[in-house]
């Protein structure tokens, strides 16, 4: 299965690993704060028998859509390398699937732009942001291109190509958020594409005081800066075709 995983901490998290002054002024921590403190040690021991690492994001409500949108390329970019180191060795052709995973992608990204237009949005309004999109995959399928004379392997490109990806993906103003925005969008075309379908879902998680799903992704999806719940995340994900485990981390 196509798996793209993202942790979720409850309570904000520092990143710093500073002491944050909680207990500052208000003597020794509560009952409740001291259970919330190992239960979260806890979780994140168990993770760590999961995962071998974890990249930070900042919390600023966006921080889901950017996760998925970085787990996946990264993932992209780290297939394309092993299969072209595959290739060098063997080439009965067995890593087929692994590149048609990217090239079902890129042509679902590609042809992003005329779908969610179905759904209300201004195919010149959100162009810009659809091409940023779209030039992001194509630095993924040409990162591994030589240039004449270029004797590195691929071991050191593929490293190369990761820290560009890494620079591309915290661009502010500019690749980062423009595709950060354009996952909502599809997100909320996805919800607008089977209203009947998703409603029941938000009302389920208390957004009953929303009219219908247009309403809701105005106001919840669409903006940046707003956290994405779970019907969200199932969305992007069905847009998207691929998994997605979140691990919560809450104590």
């Amino acid at each position: 299965a196509r798996q793209y995983a993202s942790g979720r901490g409850g309570g904000g998290g520092n990143e710093s690993g500073d002491d944050d002054g909680r207990d500052g002024g208000r003597g020794e921590e509560s009952d409740a704060e001291r259970r919330q403190r190992e239960g979260f040690l806890g979780a994140a021991t168990f993770l760590s028998t999961k995962y071998e690492s974890l990249r930070r994001v900042r919390g600023d409500g966006n921080c889901y859509y950017r996760a998925f949108l970085y787990s996946l390329c990264e993932r992209l970019l780290r297939r394309r390398g092993a299969l072209l180191l595959a290739r060098d060795d063997d080439d009965d052709g067995e890593n087929d699937d692994e590149d048609g995973e990217f090239e079902r992608l890129k042509e679902l990204v590609a042809g992003s732009l005329k779908w969610v237009c179905r759904f209300g949005y201004d195919e010149y309004t959100i162009d810009m942001f659809h091409e940023e999109l779209v030039e992001l995959f194509d630095f993924i399928e040409g990162a591994f291109e030589k240039k004449s004379g270029d004797g590195d392997d691929n071991s050191n490109s593929l490293e190369d190509a990761l820290k560009q990806l890494h620079s591309r993906l915290n661009e502010e103003n500019a690749c980062s958020d423009y595709c950060t925005w354009f996952m909502r969008v599809l997100t909320a075309a996805q919800m607008k594409s089977d209203p009947d379908r998703y409603l029941p879902f938000l009302i389920a998680e208390g957004n009953d005081h929303y009219a219908d799903v247009s309403a809701f992704c105005a106001r919840e999806v669409e903006p940046m800066g707003r956290e994405c719940g779970m019907v969200q995340v199932s969305a992007l994900a069905e847009r998207m075709g691929v998994r997605v485990v979140i691990e919560y981390v809450d104590g």
